[in-house]
């Protein structure tokens, strides 16, 4: 939990101390406050990241030159004096006196989970969106999953500016020697990032599910499965090699080559369908059999599929992304659906079912963080504003029922469903 913060020169907010208690803690007062920035702050000391912003420099306070944020962390007896120091040339970082390469460094020891009316582009945005979701609550897990992860993204990095620069050039520096090196490493850090990915997927699709059905009411269900054209591909591949000479004289014509990813993604699903007669909800079509599969736990691909996998999917790939100058396949372009009816919501579901399911998605990171951290601290951005009443007391409920420590920010205290143990009040211009 958090007992104290000091915020100077962040945002709208000139300076200030709050001290927090270990239950719920409301800030109340009009819009333009500084009330979400505290969250901010909070959520900064902690994750080692804002929520709102990815250069660190937009918090500075208009026409100031750094900002300056220092938190009291209490955890099971240990204290941990956490600050930051913003300027237009870097950051300086310390725990308990001790410098620190970046604020990114605090992930992983003192968690903690935002709630926002925004979260709705968990269901409405863009995969990335649910991949950054994903990857936050992977690194929950393990160490090691951060690790790959940043791995990962270092080698596709060189490997697209490698592809870039042959598109350019025809060349590119260090030849192909060094291309082979760099789709090597993106194919062992792939297969192994896929692995943590489908494992998590299997984990908190059964939590987001649970949590959805008390939101709701149990008037409707969710699923949720990961999304990879490689699991398709796994899924095809397993299918024709399942499938006698007979059988596959029946089929209609190009019909597995279609299944193996010869066509686009989105007649990728339908096709394999086709060729094994199955009959499937559009959900279920889009990502295939084993990413079904990996997702209600069993026949989940190993590590040595996933790698086999990925290097005929690059190798199939190799004339295209030299002509568009960028890696065309991987966990980076991957999606985790969430459906509702068999359609995926992300089209097809109401305000309400969207917003049900983002929230869910949230209680989902509390559980695992709770697993393998820590009971995180739980950050509330005036989510009871967006919801039904059935909704804001079933959310009131699970907040009891978690026992985190919970920072809530409301223009109206006397509005939320539970009270609170300390009330912070903020005027404009504080």
């Amino acid at each position: 939990m958090i007992s104290k913060v000091f915020i100077s020169k962040v945002r709208s907010l000139e300076s200030m101390d709050c001290n927090f208690d270990a239950g719920i803690n409301v800030i109340c007062g009009p819009n333009g406050c500084g009330k979400t920035t505290i969250l901010e702050s909070i959520h900064l000391l902690a994750q080692g990241f804002s929520f709102r912003s990815r250069d660190l420099r937009e918090l500075i306070t208009w026409k100031n030159n750094e900002l300056i944020l220092r938190g009291e962390f209490e955890d099971e007896g240990r204290t941990r004096m956490r600050a930051i120091r913003v300027y237009s040339r870097g950051s300086e970082v310390r725990e308990n006196g001790e410098s620190l390469k970046s604020p990114t460094s605090f992930f992983g020891t003192c968690p903690a989970v935002i709630m926002q009316p925004s979260d709705i582009e968990l269901l409405r945005g863009g995969p990335e969106v649910r991949r950054h979701w994903l990857d936050e609550i992977l690194c929950y897990r393990s160490s090691a999953n951060a690790q790959v992860l940043r791995r990962y993204k270092r080698v596709l990095q060189q490997r697209n500016k490698w592809l870039k620069e042959f598109k350019q050039n025809g060349a590119a520096v260090g030849g192909e020697d060094l291309l082979r090196v760099l789709t090597q490493q993106l194919i062992e850090l792939g297969a192994k990032l896929w692995a943590a990915r489908i494992a998590l997927s299997k984990e908190v699709s059964e939590i987001i599910t649970r949590y959805y059905r008390k939101l709701s009411g149990g008037v409707d269900e969710i699923t949720c499965a990961y999304k990879s054209s490689i699991l398709k591909t796994l899924d095809a591949l397993d299918v024709a090699d399942s499938m006698t000479d007979e059988m596959m004289d029946e089929l209609p014509e190009n019909a597995v080559a279609r299944a193996v990813g010869d066509a686009p993604d989105n007649a990728t699903g339908n096709a394999m369908n086709n060729a094994t007669g199955a009959a499937g909800a559009e959900c279920a079509d889009s990502f295939g059999n084993v990413a079904g599969n990996a997702a209600d736990g069993s026949d989940a691909p190993s590590e040595d599929m996933l790698r086999n996998a990925f290097s005929r999917k690059l190798a199939d790939l190799e004339f295209v992304e030299r002509m568009q100058g960028m890696t065309m396949a991987g966990p980076h372009r991957d999606d985790l659906a969430l459906c509702a009816s068999g359609y995926e919501m992300r089209s097809v579901g109401s305000q309400g079912q969207c917003r049900s399911a983002a929230v869910a998605m949230r209680f989902a990171a509390v559980d695992v963080a709770s697993r393998y951290l820590t009971k995180p601290i739980l950050l509330l951005d005036d989510i009871f504003a967006e919801l039904d009443v059935n909704r804001r007391d079933a959310v009131a409920s699970l907040i009891r029922e978690k026992q985190c420590q919970v920072v809530i920010a409301t223009p109206q205290a006397e509005d939320l469903p539970f009270k609170a143990d300390v009330e912070i009040k903020l005027e404009v211009g504080s």
